[in-house]
């Protein structure tokens, strides 16, 4: 009976730490008992964005469209707030796609037709290259899972309102409605969705299966989905790892490539 007491008593302390971690990891990061501000929620987000500096992931990645299906295993090497290394390998780890982005230029590799394409970054000649419409920090900031409010109209305030753990922050301008959930605990956009005037969906982007990295929880799945357009994208990654600093870039393509200049 003693011997039992003592493991008991033993066992106590770790059980009451396990509870309070427990609870402290439930614990949002507003207090949700008092008005919550919006523009304060906004600043939150930000700073934890913020704190994401470089990401290098590997993982799946699936693309739908009228001009493009396809999949294969993605790589991606991110430094914010500019630069871009990508690669997408198909079957039996041929190169697919092979890119170095930067805010001012890309470089593109196809191996499918064995060109490599250069030009300018914007969304006109990224649209070409990727077969995918979305601007360059979009880009970078869904792959890192640190979407913030670029969409939103500068000179309108944001309605927020409080849905259960989440936090919606919900903008109307020129005939849309932009919808961002936030989660008050990681302090993350886990959706992000745009409609139009009659409440149909145009655009959604998705985070989801949040997982601490280095002390941040990120998502292990993305996707972007135009209904509209049917577009679809995901990733899902397998391994991921941030801010191992310093980052270096490579781009390499055989000499037989044919050069396209945008």
């Amino acid at each position: 009976m003693i011997r039992r007491l003592r493991l008991l008593s033993s066992l106590l302390p770790i059980s009451v730490l396990l509870l309070l971690l427990a609870g402290c990891a439930a614990t949002p990061a507003i207090d949700t008992t008092r008005p919550i501000d919006p523009r304060e929620v906004m600043r939150l987000v930000e700073q934890r964005n913020s704190e994401v500096i470089a990401l290098r992931g590997y993982g799946k990645l699936s693309v739908e469209s009228p001009e493009f299906s396809g999949g294969g295993s993605i790589q991606v090497l991110v430094l914010k707030p500019d630069s871009l290394q990508l690669e997408i390998n198909g079957p039996f780890g041929v190169t697919v796609v092979r890119s170095l982005i930067t805010g001012q230029s890309f470089q593109f590799y196809d191996g499918m037709n064995n060109t490599v394409t250069e030009g300018e970054t914007s969304a006109r000649n990224l649209r070409r290259v990727l077969r995918f419409p979305i601007a360059f920090t979009d880009i970078l900031e869904i792959l890192t899972g640190t979407l913030g409010f670029g969409a939103a109209p500068v000179d309108a305030p944001p309605t927020g309102a409080l849905v259960e753990n989440n936090y919606v922050l919900t903008w109307e301008s020129e005939g849309q409605t932009l919808e961002y959930t936030i989660d008050l605990g990681t302090l993350a956009v886990q959706r992000f969705a745009r409609k139009d005037d009659e409440g149909q969906l145009l655009e959604e982007i998705l985070f989801r299966d949040f997982r601490s990295k280095s002390g941040i929880e990120l998502p292990q799945i993305v996707s972007v989905t135009r209904p509209s357009d049917e577009e679809s994208l995901s990733i899902v990654y397998d391994r991921m790892t941030i801010n191992d600093l310093p980052v270096t870039f490579s781009f390499s393509y055989p000499r037989s490539a044919r050069r396209i200049s945008f």
